[in-house]
């Protein structure tokens, strides 16, 4: 995982590159943390200029399942007929940019 300024916060490596995504997640012990609740995300944050508090999520495509702490996209179909969840999956898919950014900085 990394933060907005791509640097790495927490790696797990040991994984077979042509596994996907969610199979590598759910066998990884910050998947398994993260997934029962012990994994130690800092305290919720307020947004910069507002009084909203906010978790710290993982952001993600879709393939892993839903949590408190994994933003995934609206389905295709739902955001086609709602310009709110177009807009979100749009912000979402500019914040995943940040982690494929992360690896082609690294390579």
């Amino acid at each position: 995982m990394f933060d907005e300024n791509y640097k790495f916060v927490i790696v797990d490596i040991g994984s077979y590159g042509k596994e996907g995504d969610s199979s590598i997640f759910l066998k990884s012990l910050i998947g398994q943390q993260i997934l029962n609740g012990s994994f130690r995300f800092p305290e919720e944050s307020l947004l910069p200029g507002s009084n909203i508090y906010v978790p710290h999520v993982i952001v993600e495509d879709g393939t892993f399942g839903l949590h408190p702490n994994i933003m995934n996209p609206y389905s295709r179909k739902s955001s086609m007929r709602d310009a709110s969840k177009k807009i979100f999956n749009y912000r979402l898919s500019r914040a995943r940019h940040v982690t494929e950014n992360a690896f082609g900085l690294l390579s």
